[in-house]
């Protein structure tokens, strides 16, 4: 992994989306670097992503920029594939969307137990889909992930909701 991959997934795990241009492919050596964690060796949760939702597994880790954890999802070769940040924080402040420009497509989402309508903004191109508060414009959840197209997205890559146990901690920071 070079060091702007170092350093663009060290930036996403402290919830910083400046100039993120996908999740690159990492090795399991560089899985331990990036994230801290060899998902060769973690125990894995089961849950489901896709559509159709097929089964999955992620590991949760700590991270700073997240409130609620971060969820590192796997795919069978124990690959990470897709980053999903819950409740991004600076401190214990919220942090506004970041303005990406027009989204490639907007799904509906779970949002706090509501299905918010057009709540996650899917810039598929960029590796990043952005689950956001329609009300207040406030981050809810980061998925990052390799660049692909709006339709791979929701095929193989968006978690299969509602995913509602929480991920460390009980939720507190």
């Amino acid at each position: 992994m070079s060091a702007p991959q170092l350093d663009a997934v060290h930036r996403l795990l402290h919830a910083d989306l400046a100039g993120w241009a996908g999740l690159p492919a990492l090795s399991p050596d560089e899985s331990i670097a990036a994230f801290g964690v060899d998902p060769r060796r973690a125990p894995v949760n089961r849950d489901a992503r896709g559509d159709p939702p097929a089964p999955g597994g992620w590991i949760a880790i700590a991270a700073s920029g997240y409130a609620r954890g971060v969820r590192l999802w796997l795919d069978d070769d124990r690959r990470i594939v897709l980053v999903h940040g819950v409740w991004p924080r600076r401190g214990a402040e919220p942090i506004p969307a970041p303005d990406l420009g027009p989204a490639d497509e907007l799904l509906d989402a779970e949002l706090g137990g509501l299905v918010q309508r057009h709540g996650e903004r899917v810039h598929a191109t960029r590796g990043l889909a952005l689950r956001v508060a329609p009300a207040t414009g406030e981050l809810l959840e980061v998925l990052a992930f390799a660049p692909t197209s709006p339709e791979d997205y929701r095929a193989r890559l968006r978690p299969a909701l509602p995913v509602d146990e929480p991920l460390l901690n009980g939720g507190r920071p």
